[in-house]
């Protein structure tokens, strides 16, 4: 038996597949594969799936990664294969291989954040001067006791870099968020703060993660 981590893109249609459903999705696809996997053990066993890090409904990435035990000798070219012979529209896996990081170890992601607009000098200037501010404040859901509710808290801090230009259909801006089990900021809380002034102007949206990082910046693998 041995740990396989299995990278993948989630893209086009299936970015509106949620988590749970993606767990299914994985289930059903390694059992169709006939790649045997590890079950837990107890009064329910399931199979052992541990997604680095849930992604949000919407949201395309190229980097998304599940752990599985793997119980028999097959290859990890193999596994890449069989998967994708399986795999529903969007889903495509990249990779296998060994796990080298824990999953608890992401700190940071970079995400690639299209605005589509005819305007783009007047949604390029507002979303510069926003995001340059000292403080970025936005209403992100916490908890008081057993409650839930809206706090504000300024997210500056939680932007590593970020790069904004023009591009084809409207403006890009690159950003590398904090990410992860401590503090995982979703992009489209610093997009509602940044676009506030323009939203009208802007006509679709489209949010990329693209790769995944430790506390060093050195890439999650």
């Amino acid at each position: 038996m041995r740990n396989v981590r299995i990278f993948f893109e989630k893209k086009d249609i299936a970015k509106y597949i949620s988590h749970l459903d993606l767990m299914r999705c994985f289930s059903r696809a390694i059992k169709r594969a006939g790649i045997s996997i590890w079950y837990t053990e107890g009064f329910n066993p399931r199979p052992f799936m541990t997604f680095s890090l849930p992604l949000s409904l919407g949201t395309e990435s190229f980097c998304e990664s599940v752990d599985v035990r793997i119980t028999d000798e097959m290859t990890d070219e193999e596994i890449v294969k069989r998967l994708n012979g399986v795999m529903p529209t969007g889903i495509v896996v990249t990779s296998a291989s060994e796990p080298v990081h824990k999953a608890d170890e992401i700190r940071w992601a970079r995400f690639i954040i299209t605005l589509e607009t005819n305007d783009k000098q007047e949604v390029l200037e507002s979303v510069k001067n926003k995001i340059s501010a000292s403080e970025i404040i936005v209403e992100k859901q916490g908890k008081k006791g057993r409650k839930k509710v809206l706090k504000q808290i300024d997210i500056k801090g939680d932007i590593s870099s970020y790069e904004l230009c023009e591009c084809e259909n409207g403006v890009k801006l690159t950003v590398v968020l904090s990410a992860g089990m401590r503090n995982n900021i979703n992009p489209t809380l610093l997009l509602d703060a940044v676009t506030s002034d323009v939203k009208e102007l802007i006509e679709a949206v489209d949010i990329v993660k693209e790769k995944m990082y430790l506390e060093d910046m050195s890439e999650f693998c």
